[in-house]
């Protein structure tokens, strides 16, 4: 997507804070979109540079305006739960991220991804076989490695996790909350 001017989509037109002035020339555009509620802007999008061959990039670009209808129901309320389980699921155990993020730049084979993780025998496999289902996870000649889903479903959610948790110590973890010194007393 291209912005007038041709000027390319990047992080500068994201750099404004929220309330800290002038909306960017992404929320300009947007703006446009969004008149009333039930309009909706998505972006997903990321890049990633596997090997000295292969660059990884992805996009999903959505924008409805007006009514949902049947030709265009609100993605919200049309998406099944159990494709949001069946994408979330496998993700959803520390094992399995940690398996990932050491699968994100090498494959391996079992012994050394069991020493990487710290996970042995049947419980290695449990969590391997979660993933290889999910086909964030495939096994070639002998080693495990992410499928380019699974690269950019554990860029996805490390992301979004590392800004909107936050380790609060005691506390506990906090989503999308103010850190301690910064919350109303």
């Amino acid at each position: 997507m291209r912005m007038p001017g041709d000027t390319p989509l990047t992080e500068a037109i994201f750099a404004v804070p929220e309330g800290s002035g002038p909306p960017s020339a992404i929320e300009r555009e947007w703006a446009r979109f969004v008149r009333k509620p039930g309009d909706l802007v998505f972006l997903w999008a990321g890049a990633t540079w596997q090997d000295a061959d292969t660059r990884l990039t992805w996009h999903h670009f959505h924008v409805h305006g007006g009514e949902m209808n049947a030709e265009h129901p609100d993605p919200v309320l049309s998406t099944p739960a159990e494709h949001v389980e069946r994408l979330l699921a496998p993700l959803a155990h520390a094992s399995r991220i940690r398996i990932m993020q050491v699968l994100y730049d090498s494959s391996l084979p079992p012994g050394q991804l069991s020493e990487a993780v710290g996970l042995r025998g049947g419980s290695l496999y449990h969590h391997l076989r979660e993933l290889l289902y999910a086909a964030y996870v495939a096994e070639k000649g002998g080693c495990y490695a992410l499928t380019n889903l699974g690269k950019q479903m554990l860029i996805t959610v490390t992301v979004l996790a590392g800004s909107a948790v936050m380790d609060r110590g005691e506390q506990g973890l906090g989503i999308g909350v103010s850190p301690p010194s910064e919350q109303p007393a």
